[in-house]
């Protein structure tokens, strides 16, 4: 009882750390900051936004909770660079921390919300009309936290001024591939020296050669999901420009051509037998029980220029689950055991479970807001939210297994509303 009472009141000590950046030149903001957060914990799906804020808490006028998302100067990104500091230092150095790199989805309708277009929505599975950003969290056994993200910019929007303006979209901000924003996010951390043991990802980063050449160029340890259409030599190739023979006509070859035959990874899969190739493993804990799957490891090449012949050196990992489902997956960790491979592989679901918190816990895609600013600083906000909820996770794990919807629901029923 007195750990829950301790979490149900603990929101604002939790937060304290934070309060330094919401102090402006002209006024300071935190005790506003603040209860927008306390908003988020208190509203229902799909009310967490300025104007229902206002009215359940009472606390300030919608016109000032929205000032404090598009006008008020402090900086989001400060507090995100905070944050990773916090997050970082907060999972224990025993464990292996894993840098977990996703895209998260918001559905919207109009043409004005910043970077709004048509796009793929992992939220919905589909093609539809939303804003999606780029995010990146960390990761320690059950424990996950966001510590940076930044909004996808469509190609469409980076000549538009008139959107770009009405947006207020800085003039610094470009269209990049989300591996590129991805990239400079981890280089980034990387140089402000947040610990990171390992980077996970999906295919759309996987299946990106020159971000995983320039990973392994870095020295970072990644898994990441790759498509299986992918093509792999199981053998080093030697790259050639063959001869012509004299007196056929054509041009004379000029891009080398490897030496053996590369293989898709689904034609690869195919010619294994779950029986002789595979091995059982425990790879993660689930909610009742470890959860198991079939895993093999192999040493493949890949081209990643074919015109100079260039080649990478890989891990390909191959999970096959219990419903027959199979990943595969590309690694440069070549010294480690395959059981530890898996294991950094099957983190990869926590950072799909911090956009499932953030959306169904603390209102991350509730806001009505259209700026470039607004809406960094509302998902920033709900970041702080997520924060105090591992905060609570972590600092309670041998007592009691908290929950995000206990935590939510504990702290939501602190707050007075005037609903």
């Amino acid at each position: 009882a007195q750990v829950l009472e301790e979490v149900a009141l603990g929101l604002s000590k939790g937060l304290e750390p934070f309060k330094t950046h919401f102090t402006t030149t002209t006024h300071p903001v935190s005790q506003k900051a603040f209860s927008y957060i306390r908003g988020l914990f208190k509203s229902e799906k799909n009310r967490a936004n300025c104007t229902s804020i206002a009215d359940s808490l009472g606390e300030f006028d919608h016109q000032s909770i929205n000032h404090l998302l598009t006008e008020s100067p402090w900086s989001y990104q400060d507090v995100l660079d905070d944050l990773a500091c916090k997050t970082s230092e907060l999972f224990n150095t025993d464990q292996q921390v894993g840098l977990l790199i996703d895209e998260v989805g918001f559905r919207k309708k109009g043409r004005y919300s910043a970077c709004v277009g048509r796009q793929y929505l992992g939220c919905l599975g589909k093609h539809e009309n939303g804003q999606v950003a780029v995010v990146a969290g960390l990761s320690q056994g059950t424990h996950y936290c966001p510590i940076n993200l930044e909004l996808f910019m469509p190609q469409s929007w980076q000549e538009d001024h008139v959107r770009r303006n009405k947006a207020k979209i800085p003039q610094h901000i470009d269209h990049r591939s989300k591996p590129q924003m991805a990239l400079e996010m981890i280089m980034d951390l990387k140089q402000r020296s947040i610990h990171f043991d390992y980077l996970g990802f999906d295919a759309l980063y996987g299946s990106s050669f020159d971000l995983i050449e320039a990973l392994d160029r870095e020295g970072i340890q990644f898994i990441g999901d790759v498509r299986e259409s992918i093509q792999v030599y199981l053998n080093k190739p030697v790259f050639q420009i063959p001869e012509k023979p004299k007196g056929t006509p054509g041009r004379t070859p000029k891009i080398p051509v490897a030496d053996q035959p590369s293989y898709s990874l689904v034609q690869y899969m195919n010619t294994l037998k779950p029986e002789d190739h595979f091995e059982l493993i425990n790879f993660r804990e689930g909610t009742k029980q470890r959860i198991r799957a079939g895993f093999h490891q192999r040493q493949v090449w890949i081209c990643t220029d074919k015109q100079e012949g260039k080649l990478l050196r890989l891990q390909l990992l191959i999970r096959r689950d219990t419903d027959g489902t199979v990943r595969y997956s590309f690694c440069n960790m070549h010294q480690e055991r395959l059981q530890k491979i898996a294991a950094r592989q099957g983190q990869r679901v926590f950072v799909e479970r911090i956009f499932e918190e953030g959306k169904n816990q603390v209102g991350m895609g509730d806001y009505q807001i259209r700026s470039w600013v607004g809406f960094h600083k509302h998902i920033t906000l709900s970041c702080l939210a997520l924060y105090y909820m591992v905060l609570q996770k972590v600092k309670h794990q041998k007592e009691l297994t908290l929950t995000a919807p206990i935590i939510r629901k504990l702290v939501a029923a602190t707050i007075i509303s005037r609903w």
